[in-house]
């Protein structure tokens, strides 16, 4: 490839990952938004039922199909010829794996009804919506590799918008709001995506094609322990709460998670916009470089936990809208936040397996975190309520930290980092955090702390920027 092609598809992606990264932040802000005017309209019972059903659908959706979309870039190359086929074939597949769940499920309702922890009106439209979501997954995985980012945008924001303006407006009008907040969302979200599901039969016209199933399968299937585990990780908690302390107790973890996911946002845009400049440089094997700007990182990255860990009161009271049904669950929010601290370290290696192929240990590092967390929950939830999740949950992510270096260290692949300055600034950052909370009666010192560390980081982030980018 010439040096004027490789720089015009440099720019391309470029563009793209700043568009993509826009479009998190702007889905982000719709739930961020959206969400204190549920907290008020449910009743916090209401809000933990319909978090479980959102922790068990994300579940569902890995394993019910088969995670068929993770095929779609190496498709792309070995089903060049007939790539819309392959598309379409793999959507049906798809829909046909999650038909058989379905009919297990189906068989054994009382089992079902009660291992999920809501209404079975709940399930059937949990699995009507997984028939025929694929489709988009797959859709979109496809304008990914063709850097249709656009396109993708745009169906992304248009589906965020409207779900939650139907569901706000059914939780709103309804007599039952919960019913009115999760039909009006998934009920809008089938409507687009049988549309969806329909554009890509139509493109490929070809419903069965075993070898392609083979393909995908032997490809997808293999993720599919890491991906269900990082969804322990992430929703796990909010299950087990369910279960051994009811739907209330999860309505007021749930708000503290939410105020925890800010620093998971950023985590991902961050990381997003990292990996290309990364993966440049580990190619050239520049690692004096890598290892300067990931300082630099880190100890940004931080600031900004530390920063929202000052501010969690006032999130509680936004997410909450000051109601008083959800006072002391700010405590929460600062674990939830401390952990994705840790989680951030962690994609620094991770990023490094996936840069030299090393997909089995991600999931073998991932498991092991995620095996962590449920014992622990299952452990300390019945001993000390809901609370401790927020805690168990922060060391299951430095669990995942310490796995991922512990196997990138045996395999020689953590001599691109300064590995003992990333785990001081680690400690540093959690000492802070534990004494972070005695200043939450003092508004004022906190804001102004904050805003003091708001503006050095942002003042960093530019200087990396300018040296190095």
């Amino acid at each position: 490839m010439s040096k004027t092609k490789t720089d015009e598809h440099s720019k391309k992606a470029l563009k793209a990952g700043v568009w993509y990264t826009a479009s998190s932040f702007l889905r982000k802000g719709i739930g961020f938004i959206s969400g204190p005017i549920f907290v008020t309209l449910l009743t916090k019972k209401e809000y933990g039922i319909q978090s479980n059903f959102a922790a068990w659908f994300s579940m569902a959706a890995v394993l019910c199909t088969l995670n068929l979309k993770s095929s779609v870039s190496r498709a792309k190359f070995d089903y060049e010829d007939n790539f819309d086929q392959y598309l379409s074939s793999i959507t049906f597949f798809g829909t046909a794996s999650t038909a058989f769940f379905y009919f297990i499920v189906m068989l054994f309702q009382d089992f079902f009804v009660n291992l999920f922890g809501f209404d079975m009106i709940y399930i059937h439209v949990m699995f009507l919506e997984l028939l025929i979501a694929p489709s988009l997954d797959i859709l979109q995985a496809k304008h990914r590799i063709q850097q249709k980012y656009k396109v993708q945008v745009a169906i992304s924001i248009f589906i965020s918008l409207s779900s939650t303006f139907v569901s706000l407006f059914m939780a709103y009008s309804c007599r039952n709001r919960l019913f009115g907040k999760i039909m009006g969302a998934e009920i809008t979200n089938m409507v687009i995506y049988a549309v969806v599901f329909l554009y890509v039969m139509y493109k490929g016209r070809k419903l069965i094609d075993f070898n392609a199933w083979k393909y995908a399968a032997a490809y997808s299937v293999p993720m599919i322990p890491h991906l269900l585990s990082n969804n322990v990780l992430g929703s796990g908690d909010k299950m087990m709460i369910t279960k051994i302390c009811g739907s209330e107790a999860n309505g007021m973890y749930s708000l503290a998670y939410q105020g925890g996911m800010i620093v998971a946002t950023l985590m991902t845009c961050f990381n997003q916009a990292m990996v290309p400049w990364l993966f440049e440089k580990l190619h050239a094997k520049d690692y004096g470089i890598i290892r300067k700007v990931n300082r630099y990182y880190m100890a940004g990255f931080s600031v900004i936990v530390l920063g929202s860990v000052l501010l969690a009161p006032e999130v509680r009271w936004i997410l909450s809208l000051g109601k008083k049904d959800y006072a002391g669950t700010e405590m929460l929010v600062a674990p939830v936040m401390l952990g994705y601290g840790f989680k951030f370290a962690y994609t620094n290696y991770v990023n490094v397996e996936q840069y030299e192929k090393k997909t089995a240990l991600v999931t073998m590092g991932t498991f092991v975190a995620a095996g962590f967390n449920l014992i622990t929950n299952a452990i300390f939830i019945p001993m000390f309520g809901y609370m401790a999740a927020a805690y168990t949950t922060c060391a299951s992510f430095v669990v995942l930290l310490l796995m991922h270096y512990l196997i990138c260290r045996k395999s020689g692949l953590t001599v691109m980092y300064d590995n003992k300055f990333n785990f001081i600034i680690l400690a540093v950052m959690s000492t802070i955090s534990f004494f972070i909370p005695f200043l939450y009666p003092y508004m004022i010192v906190r804001i102004v702390i904050a805003f003091i560390i708001g503006t050095i980081t942002l003042a960093g982030m530019y200087k990396i920027k300018k040296a190095y980018f």
